[in-house]
């Protein structure tokens, strides 16, 4: 009988650790003498120094084992390495230091990655998990048998439907993002932005922390912390103008039309306006915040613990 070669599906060449916030957008939030990234955790409430490369990463997360063997089981890893997050950053520092000279494709390729930066986190995964088993015990438990079923048994969802989430949502985003105004704000001397496992977070303040509102609704602002010194805010400019509330919504058959996405720029916050945000980054954040000051984020873990908030 004839030998032949089993097909395989990983490449031992690939990375086990994978990043849901990438090392090279991390790297804007270092100090720039040591290159370390001062960490905080909210859930151990413990501070840690770290390299890019060592922070916000999971075992193999976006590794799809159930995948043919014909088809490589790391195959969005490489994707997104290879193409999407290289091209948004790209775009992204263009943005900051030659707005002028942002092409429609530059566009495509930071709308395409803010979007996948915010649902490809953890925080925004488990939530969907989260839902997704209370829909399926809400519906058993509506059955005659349900209570009855769910004493003894569990609803268990499985790891790939993460990734069926994101395949669903992708898309949803990024229509609202090409209609709002984009304004890239910087932070004073002396103070400085920061980041989290959750950097593409969504503000509004007819909600208080850690609720976190639509991107269709007028009063929802997209924060993005681009590195220490500059913030991306992209807002409805129905809001902006006044003309609608913060908790109204947006038409669900609201027309997307082609043209120029509006970008403000030269705006220098002052300390407190930086503080808030930093205190917003902190709240929405699932578990870590990170920044090139510990001062930034030990202020905005102050002012939470301390009860002393501040105004929007």
């Amino acid at each position: 009988m004839g030998a032949h070669a089993a097909s395989v599906k990983t490449n031992m060449s690939s990375p086990k650790r994978h990043h849901f916030v990438p090392r090279a957008y991390l790297e804007g939030f270092k100090e720039s003498d040591s290159g370390f990234l001062n960490i905080y955790s909210k859930r151990s409430g413990l501070w840690r120094r770290q390299k890019a490369n060592q922070v916000m990463v999971r075992n193999k997360y976006y590794c799809q084992s159930w995948v043919p063997d014909n088809i490589d089981e790391n195959i969005l890893e490489k994707s997104l390495g290879n193409a999407l997050e290289p091209k948004g950053l790209n775009s992204l520092k263009r943005l900051v230091e030659n707005p002028s000279q942002l092409t429609d494709d530059d566009t495509a390729n930071i709308i395409a990655y803010i979007e996948f930066q915010r649902i490809r986190v953890p925080r925004q995964a488990d939530e969907a998990m989260r839902l997704a088993k209370l829909t399926i015990e809400t519906m058993i438990m509506g059955k005659p048998e349900g209570k009855e079923v769910l004493g003894t048994h569990q609803v268990s969802i499985n790891d790939s439907f993460r990734f069926d989430f994101m395949k669903t949502v992708s898309g949803n985003i990024g229509p609202y993002l090409g209609r709002m105004i984009w304004e890239v704000v910087e932070a004073p001397e002396g103070s400085c932005f920061v980041t989290s496992d959750s950097p593409v977070s969504f503000w509004n303040e007819d909600f208080m922390p850690p609720l976190e509102p639509g991107i269709a609704l007028y009063g929802t602002i997209v924060f993005f912390p681009l590195d220490s010194k500059h913030l991306l805010i992209l807002r409805h400019p129905e809001y902006m103008d006044g003309e609608k509330s913060a908790s109204e919504k947006l038409p669900r058959n609201l027309d997307y039309e082609d043209g120029e996405i509006e970008v403000r720029r030269g705006i220098v916050w002052d300390k407190e306006a930086v503080d808030h945000h930093c205190w917003i980054m902190y709240m929405l954040s699932q578990d870590t915040i990170a920044g090139c000051s510990k001062a930034c984020i030990d202020n905005a873990v102050g002012q939470e613990t301390s009860g002393n908030r501040p105004s929007s």
